[in-house]
């Protein structure tokens, strides 16, 4: 092979590795982009699906007056449980520090486990006593759906089982 026939093909791969290069990297930015701006790719909130006092409501044939109480057991729940939780995960976070820290302290690292530990167990604890608070405005009759509808509603409310959003899991598999 002559040395003109060597510097042509020697020319043209590198022009070919330049492009496909150029492509990789175009392809990597415009997926970067694409998702910069997006929420996490998890199924979507849909409003509708998130009253669960509407659906205990007409399951229940609650009254209004146990409908209002209901949403104020579960309001002062949610506020209390987002304490909990933003306290749970600071401690994570300052668990993981001192885990990865080069100088480990084990004491500590058990010592936030253990305080980590204790409210989730709180977090139960708030749990059984929405429950219980949820019960006493409750009738005899009313409990006895309600305990048939507990498992319903946690799968009524699970993402993949959304209509608009289970049309969506079914068409991509």
């Amino acid at each position: 092979m002559d040395i003109f026939s060597q510097k042509k093909l020697l020319f043209r791969s590198v022009i070919a590795l330049a492009i496909l290069n150029v492509m990789a990297i175009g392809l990597f930015a415009w997926k970067e982009f694409r998702h910069q701006n997006h929420e996490p790719e998890l199924f979507p909130k849909i409003e509708q699906y998130h009253d669960v006092s509407g659906i205990l409501k007409s399951e229940l044939n609650l009254t209004d007056k146990q409908t209002e109480q209901i949403e104020q057991i579960r309001l002062n729940y949610f506020e209390k449980e987002k304490l909990l939780a933003k306290t749970i995960r600071d401690e994570k976070d300052s668990m993981n520090i001192s885990m990865f820290n080069q100088s480990t302290n084990d004491e500590l690292v058990k010592h936030l486990a253990h305080e980590i530990a204790m409210n989730e167990e709180q977090m139960e604890l708030l749990r059984w006593a929405q429950a219980k608070d949820l019960k006493a405005i409750c009738t005899a009759e009313q409990l006895e759906k309600f305990e048939n509808l507990v498992k319903e509603i946690r799968d009524y409310f699970r993402p993949d089982n959304q209509p608009k959003q289970k049309e969506n899991f079914n068409n991509n598999n």
